[in-house]
């Protein structure tokens, strides 16, 4: 198998996660510039991912899209959530199904993916809202794909900041909305710290070559 090139883009998600573990007490200081150091010179995606290790979880990643990924044999083929002059609500390390379908009818429904894990590949999910609302967040490391329909309603998507690398999963979504909304966004990673993570993507300045 030969070995993958690094582009920018791959380069500049690299800092982004490098800055968040930094905002989240995972690296040092000192840890952190001697992985922002090599960002700039390693040649292959291979490398690029050695430095990207979570330093408290052997074999796991600190890069985003990894972590929303989730083992074939732990994803559910389908789920049904439904509120009828009720709510739902969905949130935490909660895996995807397949195809998960949801519909509030006078009532609301939160799905809160953004620390959820999916499939590789394709995720259906349908969303229906008739005189009622459903809200969907979903977190920045996966492709996503939207067909909505509203009749006297909305259907909305906020597509978020981080450029998702082309293996991520696809997650494709229905909204409809009848008289009601429908709201997708992307979650971005938690951080304790913005003042860290801004502190780190301006260390990060110091170790890219000229132009």
């Amino acid at each position: 198998m030969g070995m993958v090139a690094v582009n920018e883009r791959m380069r500049e998600r690299a800092v982004a996660a490098l800055a968040t573990a930094y905002a989240n007490d995972q690296l040092s200081v000192e840890e952190l510039d001697v992985r922002l150091a090599h960002v700039f010179r390693v040649q292959t995606a291979q490398e690029l991912a050695s430095l990207l290790a979570d330093p408290s979880r052997p074999g796991h990643s600190l890069d985003e899209v990894q972590r929303v990924d989730a083992p074939d044999e732990l994803v559910p083929e389908r789920a049904l959530l439904i509120a009828a002059m009720g709510g739902f609500g969905v949130k935490g390390e909660y895996v995807v199904p397949r195809h998960l379908k949801a519909w509030a009818v006078a009532g609301g429904g939160e799905l809160d993916l953004s620390k959820a894990r999916f499939g590789r590949g394709v995720t259906r999910i349908d969303l229906t809202a008739f005189m009622g609302g459903v809200d969907l967040t979903l977190p920045e490391g996966v492709r996503v794909e939207v067909v909505g329909t509203a009749f006297m309603g909305g259907v909305e998507h906020d597509a978020g900041r981080m450029q998702p690398l082309d293996d991520a999963p696809v997650v494709r979504i229905d909204g409809t909305a009848v008289m009601g909304a429908v709201d997708i966004k992307h979650g971005p990673p938690e951080r304790k710290s913005e003042r860290k993570y801004v502190e780190a993507v301006g260390r990060a300045e110091a170790w890219r070559p000229s132009r």
